[in-house]
């Protein structure tokens, strides 16, 4: 084990349990630090497991390899909780590590969070108190699940904070920032618009939420957003949305498109540049969300709803659903954009704040 090796012995252990490429991003901002004040084993659940969206992060990002790989793969989320929960728990009696951490709204972080409970270790929640008020996603109830079995929970925004309050939530709340924030602060220089494109000259789309590309009629309504617009589009198709696409005959339609510009899954250090210089983003993404905010681009979210409800209200973002004509409303529509205020989500280095917090912590108990 790597990170255990490196570190002392007399130091606390703690397990870092992630599994998809956003949780690949946040760790790779975490785990140096963390590494500093602990003995660390890092736990790659497999829940993104092929090499487009998993095994590239390794190097575009700077992570170290995992200590442990679960190989939980591609299942539905209530059998991928159960693959994560029982492969972890054999593994979490054998380490005994004062503390789990999670990441975020995945299946990954609602059966590492249900295998630490019950094993009686300390989660630490890491992008809590995030709400769409949508119980029928899964993304929800693997945040309800994180939430309300954690001992820490490390908020981005005061919002998120409100929330967890709201939810009865007093203890172990923490207003920390976004680690997506301090990864791209980290980017920042490096980024350039690709030298094939023109700048500002044309739309970057993703979209991978089962909501979106598992139904075909709510297929087809992306579909018509896409051939609407009037620049060349750059889409990096997830491999389950090609999948879905070419189920439903649409693959070769699009394909057909000369303003689409189809590619696979790209590097996030790639699709950091494709953001920057975009004329507009829209994407299912909470992540790209953000990084289209930070980059001075305006977004629109092919969602009814946002857990990150700050880009609406500074004017950066706007909720369009699947709806071709509130898409193209939404692009004609002059953007006034203003600073979001909440000092918490501007926090610039919050992997320092979270490892600070769990040093103290576990020094005491």
């Amino acid at each position: 084990m790597m990170g255990a090796r490196q570190v002392g012995r007399a130091r606390p252990l703690v397990v870092t349990v992630f599994g998809t490429r956003p949780q690949f991003i946040k760790l790779a901002v975490l785990w140096r630090p963390l590494e500093e004040r602990f003995r660390s084993v890092l736990i790659d659940s497999g829940q993104h497991y092929d090499w487009e969206l998993a095994g590239v992060m390794h190097a575009d990002t700077g992570l170290r390899l995992p200590d442990l790989h679960l190989g939980v793969g591609s299942s539905s989320p209530a059998a991928q909780i159960g693959r994560v929960a029982d492969a972890l728990d054999a593994r979490l009696a054998r380490l005994r590590p004062q503390t789990v951490i999670v990441f975020g709204d995945t299946s990954t972080t609602a059966g590492a969070a249900i295998a630490a409970a019950y094993r009686g270790i300390p989660v630490a929640h890491i992008e809590a108190g995030m709400r769409s008020f949508d119980r029928s996603a899964p993304e929800e109830k693997n945040r309800l699940i994180a939430d309300h079995l954690a001992r820490w929970r490390f908020c981005p925004t005061r919002t998120a904070m409100a929330n967890l309050r709201r939810e009865g939530m007093r203890d172990g709340l923490h207003a920390v920032g976004d680690l997506m924030y301090e990864h791209w602060l980290g980017q920042r220089p490096s980024l350039s618009p690709p030298a094939e494109l023109p700048p500002g000259g044309y739309y970057y789309v993703t979209t991978h939420r089962a909501e979106n590309v598992d139904a075909p009629e709510r297929l087809r309504s992306l579909v018509r957003i896409l051939s609407g617009l009037d620049a060349p589009t750059v889409w990096p198709v997830h491999p389950r949305t090609r999948k879905r696409l070419t189920a439903a005959g649409l693959w070769q339609r699009l394909r057909k498109r000369p303003n689409l510009m189809l590619l696979p899954p790209v590097p996030h250090s790639r699709s950091l540049a494709l953001t920057a210089g975009a004329r507009m983003v829209l994407t299912d993404s909470g992540g790209v969300q953000r990084e289209a905010y930070w980059s001075g681009v305006p977004c629109l979210i092919l969602r009814d709803v946002t857990e990150w409800v700050e880009l609406l209200d500074c004017g950066a973002a706007r909720l369009v659903g699947l709806d071709a004509r509130r898409a193209r409303a939404a692009i004609d529509r002059r953007w006034i954009r203003r600073p979001v205020t909440d000092r918490i989500f501007r926090q610039r280095a919050p992997s320092r704040v979270i490892v600070r917090t769990l040093a103290r912590d576990l020094a005491r108990s």
